[in-house]
Parts: structure tokens; C-alpha cells; sequence
């Protein structure tokens, strides 16, 4: 381990400390306000909205009251060196929960079906204004990655046809995209895109969204309702989204790579973008998990035709309805109904300076702690649990789908980085991880004194492309147990329960170091890893544990090796100087 790196702990640890020259906003769910000030607990705000849209300086606290609940995606705000933003807490009692679900609890909220299926309701809109300069804005493309479309329009009696052949589909939604941007959206409000199409080849699994029109593309907001898939003849579409964030310059995009069929032709035409009216229940996306009772995971299936036995669960991406097998109102079997959704409970995407501290992060679909660009952040004494299970390309079927979903993940570009004295279980895919794809730099990432348990993998790393890098990552003292004893393990089609997963990797990497840490207990193997790195990854000191006959060490991809070859494992790899192995 470098002298370089310690050196950037202890300026991590020095910039981070919090400013005395600040202002401290409190938060309380139950009888806060947000018209109040927030300076004090007496004027606390009341929602997770008003702390995403206030005026946050460096060096500001957000506390959020002990014992309190708050429902949706908390975007934090970036400090500045020597003047971090704190989000914590403050009072006596639990730590404050920060939840990515949407509560099933009432009787109400179930609807009957037939045959033991019960659904949420539909969400209903009443259509209101066009957006006027929407209709007359020109539709571009954007292809990568070996996908070829040719774009063509064609413009009778004042209305415009535009045709995609695609002779090459690419692999990912993203390496095809049909774009527009240039209209204004509004906070809090709903809208409707009506338009028309048909394919020569029908397909499904595409998504449209709303966002930002350049870098990094945030999103605006959710897309509630849209069509499942596109038809051979013309037929008209509607889909429907909540804006979370307004824009002067919005942009939306059908991601179509992967999905559009090899020579297909796709033709479209937009009938208006219309501001609207909604009923819903709060379900804007995919729910990947239905956490019952706090305790016990629903199954998520993927056809109405899958449900057949108690606590299955399908979601419908055309109506955004929840779709649950039970013998009679779920709410009459559970007192806590969670429906997790496709969001990170917290996007700390382009953070820097942050300290969270204290919180209680749960029931998300998507990753905890999420985003690109995390510098210089702190993570301590979180409890994060029950996250991931959302499909990933939101293809609504077996087509690509993948599920995911981290604890805390650094996406690339991040750096500087502690996480420390945090719990994490049940956890779909891994509780810690940094990994990223393209030209980017992981560096001076720490993970140290963290209890893990019932997550597939405790830490996960993997890097990709020649011209990236990644140094001086340690993951140290922490306790991590049962990897692969999760809900999500039940439910994977690539089981591979591990507590620490090497994938391969392309990444220019170095000072990869995992010591002093004890890891006890995987369904598959304690360790994986998929690629020699000459050097760059150590690991010593180590405690292990497996149960009799299990493997322990899964290496290159080619051979297993059981506690009792640890000797041999570790004389062919050059791993676990000082590490010790146990069975029972």
C-alpha cells in the first residue's frame, strides 16, 4: 500500500470535517412544515422534496429527525473541501429511515382479479394543454457500439413520418436512441405523449424517458405508464410521466438498442405532447421487490401466467400495476406491504464533499447509494438493507433481462472515498462495490469496519476498458457473513453467492487490498476471481470460514480449491499471507 494513499485517507479525513460556520436544517416527517425555515427543530420542514429543492451551501447540515420516515429519492448537494454537506441526524430513538418503496398496506390498495391474483389499481389521467412547439420540434438519432439505423421523415398534409431501418440492433437500449429536446417541462407536473407507430417486425422491451439534454443526462422524472411493445399495423400509444425537476431544455428518448429487430422498419408519428392530470397510487416504475413484514421477500415473476403460489408478483410495465398471487387480501396477511422501486434511495451522482451519517437507507430497487462521480465522500454508520431486484433494460420479460442492485456502489469516476462502521443485508447483488466501464479513474476508495451479511456478494470490483484506472482500494476489518443466504439468491437465475467477487478486467489496476477482514460462510465460494493482476491485488490476514466440503476459493476461472488446499491456493497465487481457514 502506498504512502500516497495513506496520505489521501488523512486528507480525506481532515477535508471532511465539518465546518463550524454553517447553517443546520432540520427535517421531521411528522410535524414539520415546509413553509418554516428549517433552522430550527421548532421550524423543522416536513418532506424529502424540500431538502432536494433547498438552497444547501457548503458546509450545511440536513438533519433528519430519529425515528422519523421519509418515502422517495433524497438527491443530496456537493460540498466544498474543508466545508462538507452533512446529512445526519438529530433526537433520540431509531435512526431516521430514508425509503425508496411505496406502501400496500390498506385493503383499498388491492383490487381483486380472479383466481387468487390481486393488482393495484391503474393509474388514470384526464389530458389538459398541448405543449404547443413539442409537435414542430425535429426528431434526431443516435446510434454506438455496432448499431446502424438510417433515419429518414416524410411530411404529408402537415405531418411528419419518420421511418427507422435498422440493419444492426447493438446489445444495450442505449447504443440506439430516437431523440428530441428543446420544450419545457414543469416541477410536479404530469404529461402525456401520444403518438403512433408500427414495425415491420414487432418488438418489445424499449423505454422512453425524460431528461436532461447534455451531460450526465439526469433524469427528469418518472415515466409511469408506456406501451409494453409496438405492433405490425399502425396503432396509437400513450405514455405517461412525472416530472420531478423542471427544464427550459427538456429531452426525450426512445432507447431502442438491443430491442429493435435487424431489419425492422420502424415508423412513428407524434400526435402531441399534452400536459395532464393524474391518479395514481405512486407506482412510477418497476417494482423489483415487495418486502413483507419487514422480513420476507415477495417473488417477482414476469408474466400474469407465472403467479401461482403465495406472495408471487408480477409488474406490469404497460399499466405500472402490481400484480400479486394471494388467497385473499394481501393486506389481511401482512401488516407491512413495501413495494420497492426502480430508483437509488440515494443518487450521489456528482457529489463531492458529503458526509452521510447515521441514516437508516431501505427498500429500493435499485442501488442504495447510487450514481457516477462520488469524490470525497464519507459514508459512516448507515444501516442500508433489502435492496435491488428492479430489471435493469426494464424489459418486462426474458429477452435481457438482468436484475441489480447495490448497497453502495461508486460508478466510475469516483474517488477519495470512505465507507465506514456501516450495516448492510439483503442485498440482491453486493453490499460495497466500485466498478465502472469506459475511460474512467477509481482511486483512493477505503471500506473499512462494515458488518455484511445475507447480501450475494459482501464486495464486488470490476473495471473496464484498457484506458482506465483504478488504485489503492482497501477493504479492511470488516465482518462479512452468509453471502448468497439473501432473498435474492432464491431468486437468481445466476446464483453465485461469493464475499468477494474479482470479475474480469481491463482497467490499468493497482493496490487493490483486502486484509484483516473475516469472511465466513457462501453458498458458492468465499472468494472468486475471474483475473491475474500481476500484482495488483493483495490479500493477507484474513480470517475464513466454510462449511465442510464447500469450496472455498474460486481462481482464474478454472480451478476450485477447498479449505483443505488453502496452502496450495495460496502458494499458486501468492494471496493470504497471514490468513487463516476453518470448516464446520
Amino acid at each position: 500500500m502506498s504512502r500516497q494513499f495513506f496520505c489521501a485517507v488523512l486528507s480525506l479525513v481532515f477535508c471532511l470535517s465539518p465546518s463550524i460556520f454553517a447553517a443546520d436544517y432540520f427535517v421531521d416527517s411528522q410535524t414539520g412544515n415546509d413553509s418554516a425555515d428549517g433552522k430550527t427543530p421548532q421550524t423543522a420542514w416536513r418532506s424529502l422534496k424540500k431538502v432536494n429543492r433547498a438552497d444547501i451551501k457548503p458546509g450545511d447540515k440536513v438533519l433528519f429527525k430519529s425515528g422519523g420516515q421519509w418515502r422517495g429519492q433524497l438527491l443530496p448537494k456537493s460540498g466544498a473541501e474543508g466545508k462538507p454537506v452533512v446529512y445526519s441526524a438529530y433526537g433520540e430513538g431509531n435512526k431516521p429511515s430514508l425509503l425508496g418503496s411505496v406502501p400496500l398496506n390498506n385493503e383499498s390498495d388491492w383490487q381483486p382479479i380472479g383466481k387468487n391474483i390481486w393488482a393495484t389499481k391503474e393509474s388514470k389521467m384526464i389530458l389538459g394543454n398541448e405543449i404547443p412547439k413539442f409537435k414542430k420540434l425535429t426528431w434526431g438519432h443516435h446510434n454506438e457500439e455496432g448499431a446502424k439505423i438510417k433515419l429518414s421523415r416524410k411530411n404529408e398534409n402537415d405531418e411528419t413520418t419518420y421511418t427507422i431501418n435498422c440493419s444492426a440492433s447493438g446489445t444495450r437500449t442505449n447504443h440506439i436512441q430516437f431523440i428530441v429536446h428543446g420544450f419545457e417541462v414543469e416541477e410536479d407536473k404530469y404529461y402525456v405523449l401520444r403518438f403512433a407507430a408500427k414495425s415491420t417486425i414487432p418488438f418489445s422491451g424499449f423505454t422512453i424517458r425524460l431528461s436532461e439534454p447534455g451531460m450526465p443526462w439526469g433524469g427528469l422524472g418518472a415515466t409511469l405508464k408506456q406501451p409494453a411493445g409496438i405492433e405490425a399495423e399502425w396503432k396509437n400509444y400513450e405514455v405517461l410521466f412525472q416530472c420531478s425537476r423542471p427544464h427550459e431544455n427538456a429531452r426525450m428518448t426512445f432507447s431502442l438498442g438491443g430491442v429493435l429487430p435487424q431489419n425492422s422498419e420502424l415508423s412513428l408519428r407524434f400526435i402531441g405532447l399534452y400536459e395532464a392530470r393524474a391518479d395514481t397510487n405512486g407506482i412510477n416504475t418497476d417494482v423489483g421487490n415487495i418486502i413483507l413484514n419487514g422480513s420476507k421477500a415477495g417473488f417477482k415473476r414476469w408474466t400474469l401466467d407465472d403467479l401461482k403460489q403465495q406472495d408471487d408478483f408480477w409488474y406490469d410495465m404497460e399499466t405500472a400495476r402490481v400484480f400479486f398471487y394471494s388467497e385473499k387480501n394481501p393486506a389481511l396477511l401482512y401488516q407491512s406491504i413495501e413495494a420497492a422501486l426502480h430508483h437509488h434511495v440515494i443518487s450521489h451522482n456528482n457529489c463531492n464533499y458529503v458526509i452521510f451519517d447515521g441514516l437508516d437507507v431501505r427498500y429500493g430497487a435499485a442501488h442504495g447509494f447510487g450514481g457516477t462521480k462520488a469524490n470525497n465522500c464519507v459514508y459512516r454508520n448507515l444501516d442500508i438493507s433489502w435492496i435491488g431486484g428492479a430489471d435493469q433494460y426494464k424489459q418486462g420479460g426474458e429477452g435481457r433481462r438482468v436484475r441489480f442492485g447495490n448497497g453502495i456502489e461508486f460508478w466510475s469516476d469516483a474517488s477519495d472515498n470512505l465507507v465506514e462502521n456501516c450495516n448492510l443485508w439483503e442485498i440482491y447483488d453486493a453490499a460495497l462495490t466500485n466498478q465502472g466501464s469506459g475511460v474512467n479513474v477509481q482511486k483512493n476508495i477505503i471500506y473499512r469496519n462494515n458488518k455484511i451479511w445475507n447480501s450475494e456478494y459482501s464486495f464486488e470490483y470490476w473495471n473496464r476498458g484498457p484506458e482506465s484506472k483504478t488504485e489503492n482500494i482497501l477493504f479492511e476489518n470488516n465482518v462479512c457473513t452468509n453471502a448468497g443466504y439473501g432473498w435474492g439468491h432464491i431468486q437468481r437465475r445466476d446464483k453465485n453467492g461469493r464475499h468477494v467477487m474479482i470479475y474480469s478486467n481491463t482497467a490499468q489496476t493497482k493496490d487493490i487490498v483486502i486484509r484483516n477482514n473475516v469472511f465466513d460462510t457462501a453458498t458458492e465460494s468465499l472468494v472468486r476471481i475471474d483475473i491475474d493482476f500481476k500484482g495488483g491485488l493483495s490479500f493477507y490476514n484474513n480470517k475464513y470460514r466454510q462449511f465442510s466440503g464447500g469450496d472455498c476459493f474460486y481462481y482464474l476461472i478454472k480451478k476450485k480449491y477447498k479449505a483443505d488446499q488453502f496452502e496450495e491456493y495460496k502458494n499458486e497465487t501468492g494471496l493470504d499471507k497471514g490468513s487463516v481457514i476453518e470448516t464446520f
